[in-house]
């Protein structure tokens, strides 16, 4: 089996690389993914995996799948990758909140 297509970001723009991958088709199949469906399998596992690694944001992980967040979370949740939330982020959510006045300095 075939599969074209992988997104890669470079600049400010968008530029789409096409490649090949060639699997037996007994493994899609054996898994319920048909060849209808394999395209976005291998791209959400791969977007999956460099989330993983740190190397893509959430949010742009579910732009490039045409998705929002909360479809994004059910995704990662289903697929047993976790939140990559950290102090950092925590810490900065926690300065957004005060400056649009959502959290005051005495609710820490």
């Amino acid at each position: 089996m075939d599969i074209k297509h992988v997104t890669m970001e470079m600049g400010a723009e968008m530029k789409m690389i096409t490649t090949e991958i060639h699997l037996p088709g007994d493994i899609l199949y054996s898994q319920g993914i048909g060849k209808n469906r394999a395209e976005y399998f291998v791209k959400k596992n791969f977007l999956l995996e460099l989330y993983r690694e740190g190397k893509i944001s959430l949010g742009k992980m579910a732009e490039l799948l045409d998705m929002n967040l909360l479809e994004m979370l059910g995704i990662m949740k289903d697929s047993n990758v976790p939140l990559n939330y950290g102090v950092a982020e925590l810490e900065e959510d926690i300065e957004t909140a005060k400056r649009l006045g959502l959290l005051d300095e005495d609710s820490q």
